[in-house]
């Protein structure tokens, strides 16, 4: 399974991710927890866009052979890693949304909705 983004770029769209989903948050240092939380959920949010590239391009099942005469089909690798990270990616959202300060404006729920709608274009 090759990958759509470059290490820069991979990079690069993390620290925008972060950026985006730190915007407005207050006394982030003071909030190691938090802090990693946001960094995990911004390096999800990119992978999963890149997975979900993977899966639009090499579609959702692979062959597989086992030994000379077993072959099928069966979910590809993409499919599966989009499916594992997208419900952890649910999991921090919730718990980024547990600690969220009650001053900040973000709704991490919203977020992860809005970021399931963009598959779906």
């Amino acid at each position: 399974m090759q990958g759509i983004y470059t290490e820069d770029q991979r990079i690069k769209l993390i620290d925008k991710e972060y950026k985006r989903i730190t915007k407005g948050v207050k006394g982030l240092g003071e909030r190691a927890t938090l802090e990693k939380l946001y960094r995990e959920a911004a390096f999800m949010a990119v992978t999963l866009d890149e997975t979900r590239q993977i899966i639009n391009r090499d579609g959702i099942t692979e062959v597989y052979q086992n030994g000379a005469n077993q072959t099928g089909l069966k979910k590809s690798a993409a499919v599966e890693v989009y499916d594992k990270m997208v419900n952890t990616y649910a999991k921090v959202v919730g718990q980024i949304s547990r600690e969220q300060p009650q001053g900040d404006q973000a709704d991490p729920a919203a977020e992860l909705m809005a970021f399931v709608r963009q598959g779906q274009r």
